[in-house]
Order: structure tokens, then C-alpha cells, then sequence
């Protein structure tokens, strides 16, 4: 068997070269085309990069052949042959890229014999690099990796992506499938918008499970190899053997799981990647002409916050110890998270089988509340594992500290990597700080009533995107898995990808969402279903960042009636609101039911 190290080490070297222009160019705005949908984007920094990496390929290896996911879309034919082959993914997540959606990739495999030998995925804002030649295991900035292995589905985190397709036929099928899931059920589905990584999140344990429909083989020729040598199982949507050029796939941490997804999971007729990409099945037109390309949104400088960053120094502060031992709190939270996210967690399950707690909830609970209390003793609190453990959830007038101190607690669970300490903190019913710390990221985010956002003490804005249709929007399935409710949650997101927005994001916590909002990275989130705890210090952060707060409804968010719309601006929500099947969960602050 051949050798091919020195490929694999060459593509690593030029992998995070690429990197840096990626990096580089994520701040900026970007000029945006369209290729086969609304939703199909592309910059000059995917074809730049693109080329940098096939130009330092031939220069090596001038007999070495290509399948670039820009030069296919400029009408090179995709032809997989027995000669080495070089499979490109400039970026990996390009709408994710224009949004600034913390998850991009490079992705690189090599094939020779139409097998593939070796895959690269570097995650370029994560820094996170993602290896595997066959037969040599699979290995995370060079530590090597494993599957779960998980068996059982009803314990599975299941990755997917909603894709760019917006037909009515893609849609349904899509949406079907993830209803079907959930109704089996699994602990939570999550959506990045990078298949590379999403695969990789398999590899890794972090999730148990990937598939999807309409992919191409760029997007999965590296992450695949990666899964199978992590000890994953890698195989078609129809359960056959897996064809890179099929467009179809599932990723799993055991068959047990892949056959089961294989049972639930409906296929949508897709072109396969080796055949002549004139149109799609759909009837669309696959390669857009320049006179097609979509204008970029102009920049804008929101006033309100320079405002505000003007006035900070000039307010008396009343709260500011309050908020400096907040953040101080959550951060030695995040590290008793951070610590615990590697040993073995003991999982409990409260309101339903995919509704889930563990001692490492309880345990930094119980750690911020009493810190808490020792220096502000007459404090009230609302706590998200305390209201479990009996206690009520009432918001007054006195000072009270809001707290979920594992925002993502499935996320923990497997491994995901979003998990949040958030806490917010009210005075009169009306938040005057919030502080969202997500652990694994090391993001800090805080805001103050009239003082601005931040992200580790760097301000952040809302989007200034004034076009749903360019939209991302985040949102999450939640942990109901009543027919009626699930149904509602689907139809609202049909209704939502048919708008169309660019993608639906799914990082498994809320409080995480809306601080991608807040810094721009989407454009909306919305949610029925979610808690106080989970949106309370959130809900600060998109209004200190110049965004819109709202009930699913149109009218004025209520904290307690476990519904909103966080946008960036109220355009944007009130079209989103005209989509969403609202229904009415029972209020945070509702009595308990009667004993019979």
C-alpha cells in the first residue's frame, strides 16, 4: 500500500495557511453571489482560497488531479477517477462565513483508486484541526479521537442541516424527517451549518449522529474518513454502502444507530455530484451568471449604541458590583463546567425522557447562589434546578438573580460544544444586567441597562442585515415531545425556511442563540417553550446590542410567558412573528397544579 504521509502532512501545512486568509476576511463584509438557491452563497474569499489551495497543489504534485467546489460551480465537470484526486472545500459553512456563524471550514480529501486515503477539516475560528489517513486512527489537533459509541437512539444528539434547498419538496421531506426524529424520541437535534464539522462533531463524541440530503462530496469526503477511523460507522441514507457522489449519507456512533436513522429517515431526489450539473432536479439552474448575483447589504453604524458607549462613564452605576461579581461568579462556574465536561456524568431526566439534569447543574447552582448570597444576603433568586426541586418562580419588585447554570444541559450531556452559565438580574421585574458565559468557547457576554454589549469586553452589534431573505435565523426543537406541540414547532419552521432566509440554526441553547444575534453572527431567534433562566441575561444582550425584543405574537416579550423573538431589527421580527404557529405553554410564574 502506498504511502501517502507526506500528502497528508503537505495538505495540514496548506490547510492552515488557507486558514488565515479565512480568518482574516471573517470580520469584513462580504460580496455575496448566489449559485443554485436563495440560499447557495459564495464570496470571493471561497474561490480565493480555493485556488491558493490547488495552486500550491500542482506546484507539488502537477500530475495530481482536482475537484474544487468553485471550480465545479464555474463548470468544471465533478469526475472521480483512479488518478490521486485532491477534493476541496474552500469554506465549509459559507453562509455561516457572510453571517460570521462561529463555524467555518476548510476542508481537504484525498483520494486515489476512487478510495479515500487521508481527510483534513480545520475549523478555522474553533482552531481546531481534524485529521485521519485510513488505517491510522483519527486524531483532533493531535489527539487521537473516538465515536460514542452510543447504541441506543433514545439517548443520541442527532446533527443535521436544513440545506439550501427551498422547493416545496426538499422542505417537507426535510422538515419530516426531524419531526420523525424527534418523535422517537432522540435527547436533541442540532444544526451548525457546516457538514464537515457537523461529521467531525460525530467523530469526536460530542454528537452521535449525522445525516443529510443534497450534500456534495466536497463538503463530506474528509469528514467521513474521519468518522470511520474515530470508530464510526459511515453508510447511505438507504442503508446501502456509503458513495461519496450520492449526496446521501449518515455518520453514526454505531450501526445500531445508523440502521436506525436509515428507518426514519425519507430521501429527496438529488442529482448525484458525477452527473452533468446543467439543472437540478427541480428544474432550478444550477451555475448563476454574474447578472444573477446578489448585492451585498451596506454596513451601518448603529447611533443608539454610540450613544451609549458615549454616555458610559457619564451614569451613575448602581449595579456594577452587583454585575462584576456576576461575571466573576459565571466564570468559575464555566471551569467547574469545563472540568466536569471531561469526566463521566450522571444524567437525570425531569419533565421528559429527552429533558435533562445532572449533578454538575445542581452543583453550580447550588455554587452561584450561595456566593451570591453571601455578599447581597437580602437578594432574591429564580434558579432553574431550584423551581425543578419545588421551589416557586416569582419575579417581584426586590433584586433578583435569575439563574440556569447549564444552559445546554443535553449539549453537556454528549459533549456538544455550547453550554452556557447564564445570569440575569432584575430589579422592579426589569433586567438591569445579564451575563451569558459559554464555557467551552470562553465567551464572556455582558450588558447593562443603557451601557452597551460586549463580548470579552469588546462591544458588539446586531447585524445590519434589512433582508429576511438574507437572513439567518437560529431557533431550537425543544424538549416536548407531545404530538401537538411538535407540530406546532415544524410548522412554524416551514414557514420560516419558506420565507426563504438563508439557513435555520439550531446550537442547543437559547441563551447562546440570542447572543448570536446580539453579535451579529444571525439575524433572529425564536423559540416557544423556553424559561426564564434560559433568556433572562440573553434578553439584555440583544437590546444593549440594538436589537429587538418581542412575544411570538408581535406584542411585548413577557419573561414568564416562555415565549420570544430576538432580532436585529423589527422588520425582521414582525416577519418571522407572521410565520410562527404560536401556542401557549403554561406560564413560568403559574401556580402549581393542585394536589387531587
Amino acid at each position: 500500500m502506498a504511502n501517502w504521509t507526506d500528502c497528508l502532512n503537505f495538505g495540514i501545512c496548506i490547510a492552515k495557511q488557507a486558514s488565515e486568509i479565512v480568518l482574516s476576511a471573517f470580520q469584513q463584509q462580504q460580496e455575496v453571489r448566489l449559485k443554485s438557491s436563495p440560499a447557495d452563497l459564495v464570496t470571493e474569499t471561497d474561490q480565493r482560497v480555493e485556488k491558493i489551495l490547488i495552486s500550491a497543489i500542482r506546484s507539488k504534485y502537477p500530475l495530481h488531479r482536482f475537484i474544487g467546489e468553485e471550480s465545479v460551480a464555474a463548470g468544471e465537470r465533478v469526475e472521480l477517477t483512479d488518478s490521486p484526486t485532491w477534493i476541496i472545500d474552500p469554506i465549509d459553512g459559507t453562509v455561516n462565513f457572510v453571517h460570521r456563524f462561529p463555524f467555518v471550514a476548510i476542508s481537504i480529501a484525498f483520494a486515489v483508486n476512487k478510495q479515500t486515503e487521508f481527510g483534513i477539516v480545520y475549523s478555522c475560528v474553533e482552531d481546531k484541526l481534524f485529521y485521519a489517513q485510513r488505517g491510522r486512527g483519527a486524531f483532533l489537533n493531535g489527539k487521537e479521537l473516538h465515536a460514542s459509541g452510543q447504541q441506543d437512539i433514545s439517548r443520541c444528539v442527532v446533527v443535521t442541516e436544513i440545506g439550501a434547498e427551498r422547493d416545496d419538496l426538499s422542505l417537507s421531506t426535510m422538515t419530516s424527517n426531524i419531526f420523525r426524529l424527534l418523535k422517537l424520541p432522540v435527547h436533541g437535534v442540532r444544526a451548525l451549518g457546516t457538514a464537515a464539522v457537523d461529521m467531525c462533531q460525530v467523530a469526536t463524541g460530542g454528537a452521535d449522529a449525522y445525516y443529510h440530503i443534497g450534500m456534495h462530496c466536497w463538503d463530506i469526503a474528509a469528514s467521513a474518513i474521519i468518522v470511520q477511523e474515530a470508530g464510526g460507522i459511515v453508510m447511505d441514507t438507504d442503508g446501502s454502502e456509503f458513495d461519496m457522489m450520492s449526496r446521501r449519507v449518515v455518520a453514526a456512533s454505531s450501526t445500531a444507530v445508523a440502521n436506525r436513522i436509515v428507518q426514519v429517515v425519507q430521501a429527496f431526489p438529488c442529482r448525484r455530484d458525477d452527473e452533468e450539473p446543467h439543472r437540478c432536479v427541480c428544474g432550478s439552474q444550477l451555475l448563476a451568471s454574474p447578472a444573477d448575483a446578489a448585492e451585498g447589504a451596506q454596513s451601518r453604524k448603529c447611533c443608539c449604541a454610540e450613544r451609549r458607549t458615549e454616555n458610559r462613564l457619564n451614569m451613575t452605576d448602581l449595579w456594577q458590583d452587583a454585575m462584576d461579581h456576576a461575571v466573576a461568579v459565571a466564570r468559575k462556574a464555566g471551569q467547574v463546567v469545563r472540568e466536569a465536561l471531561l469526566a463521566e456524568r450522571s444524567v437525570m431526566t425531569k419533565n421528559s425522557c429527552v429533558d435533562l439534569v445532572t449533578q454538575t447543574d445542581q452543583k453550580v447552582e447550588q455554587l452561584i447562589i450561595q456566593s451570591v448570597k453571601e455578599k447581597f444576603p437580602s437578594h432574591k433568586f429564580i434558579g432553574e434546578e431550584s423551581v425543578a426541586a419545588g421551589q416557586p418562580s416569582a419575579l417581584t419588585d426586590l433584586p433578583t438573580w435569575i439563574i440556569d447554570p447549564i444552559d445546554g444541559t443535553t449539549n453537556f450531556v454528549h459533549g456538544f460544544p455550547f453550554v452556557a452559565v447564564s445570569i440575569g438580574f432584575t430589579v422592579n421585574r426589569q433586567v438591569e444586567f445579564g451575563v451569558v458565559y459559554s464555557c467551552v468557547e470562553d465567551k464572556m457576554f455582558t450588558a447593562r441597562r443603557g451601557r452597551g454589549a460586549f463580548c470579552n469586553g469588546e462591544p458588539i452589534q446586531v447585524s445590519a442585515q434589512e433582508d429576511v431573505r438574507q437572513s439567518i435565523v437560529a431557533t431550537e426543537f425543544g424538549s416536548s415531545r407531545d404530538p401537538e406541540v411538535v407540530a406546532h414547532i415544524f410548522s412554524s419552521m416551514r414557514g420560516v425556511l419558506s420565507i426563504p432566509v438563508h439557513g435555520i440554526r439550531s446550537a442547543g441553547t437559547a441563551a447562546t442563540n440570542m447572543c448570536l444575534v446580539a453579535s451579529g453572527c444571525v439575524e433572529a431567534y425564536y423559540e416557544i417553550g423556553v424559561h426564564v433562566w434560559d433568556i433572562a441575561a440573553a434578553a439584555v444582550i440583544v437590546s444593549e446590542a440594538g436589537g429587538v425584543l418581542m412575544d411570538v405574537d408581535g406584542g411585548d416579550m413577557d419573561l414568564m410567558s416562555r415565549r420570544v423573538v430576538a432580532a436585529n431589527r423589527k422588520s425582521i421580527a414582525d416577519r418571522i412573528v407572521r410565520e410562527i404557529d404560536s401556542f401557549c405553554p403554561v406560564r413560568d410564574d403559574a401556580p402549581p397544579p393542585r394536589a387531587q
